[in-house]
């Protein structure tokens, strides 16, 4: 049985969603920048995508250009954050380094909501033994340290960026699926999924058009810590070895050359450290803004 809406309806129905939505994202706009720690946050966050967007015309020097004289320099006027080992400019080292280390991360994080969400959704609508099958497999994924299933992964295929990239999008995905299943569990039996159920809507069709978009907020928390997770995971392994390969690097390979050199030039660990200390604090506080600001029970 099919319920027929006029045209008019549906229209007015559709200004009303629509003026609803920017309602409230305008709403958690003004939520946040009543917090001075979040709106800075959020400014750090900005400023760095940005630089990282533009580094081909914010850096001054080429990253693989050397000036061999002005070795292990410290920060002047020509050399704002100093030279490496190889007379290398360490800003533009750093800003084409943010391009990778954000780009391994936030794609990291984008495979693990593409395997998660599912696997979440599926296992919280159907429950029984396909619940029981999905989470076990997947507490065997938790009940080994993340670090060190990363390091399994990519000393098995090598430590190319696609694998790097499949490693840590899969020690992110049992966390995104936790969080979608228990989003899922609490939606189940309101009323507008029997009300689906009643008019006859696949199971698919409820799973994916009716309760994942009432999930979203949770995922949407989860995403930005799971990215700021990424960024420390991606340093770590970088900084064993097994991450990005020369020439190419990111903030945790600048992290591991440098380390050599800490009692010559400090600022060669000191900036990348900072430029991942202030992403991933960014990314928290926001996570934690979000949470608060999507959940009603802490408004």
């Amino acid at each position: 049985m099919s319920i027929l809406v006029p045209a008019a309806s549906r229209e007015v129905l559709l200004d009303r969603r629509v003026g609803a939505s920017r309602s409230r994202a305008r709403g958690l706009v003004r939520r946040i920048s009543r917090s001075g720690p979040t709106t800075v946050a959020a400014v750090l966050l900005i400023v760095i995508v940005l630089a990282a967007v533009a580094a081909p015309a914010l850096a001054p020097y080429s990253p693989l250009e050397m000036h061999v004289p002005n070795r292990f320099s410290g920060p002047s006027f020509a050399y704002l954050l100093g030279t490496d080992e190889t007379g290398r400019d360490m800003l533009s080292l750093i800003l084409f380094a943010a391009r990778i280390s954000l780009t391994v991360s936030v794609t990291a994080e984008t495979l693990a909501l593409l395997l998660g969400v599912p696997l979440g959704v599926l296992a919280g609508y159907r429950g029984g033994l396909t619940d029981d099958i999905i989470m076990r497999a997947l507490d065997g994924f938790l009940a080994f340290p993340g670090i060190l299933l990363a390091l399994t992964i990519v000393g098995m295929f090598g430590p190319q960026l696609q694998f790097l990239i499949l490693a840590l999008g899969i020690i992110n995905t049992p966390y995104v699926a936790r969080i979608m299943r228990a989003a899922v569990v609490a939606e189940r039996g309101k009323d507008y999924v029997l009300a689906a159920r009643a008019l006859g809507a696949t199971v698919a069709r409820i799973m994916f058009r009716n309760i994942l978009p009432n999930c979203l907020s949770p995922l949407t928390v989860q995403a930005s810590l799971g990215v700021a997770f990424a960024i420390l995971t991606e340093a770590s392994l970088s900084f064993l070895g097994l991450g990005v390969q020369p020439p190419a690097a990111s903030w945790g390979t600048l992290l591991q050359v440098g380390y050599s050199y800490i009692r010559v030039t400090p600022w060669y660990v000191l900036f990348p450290g900072l430029f991942i200390f202030a992403t991933v604090w960014s990314l928290s506080m926001l996570g934690d803004a979000l949470r608060d600001a999507l959940d009603p029970r802490l408004r």
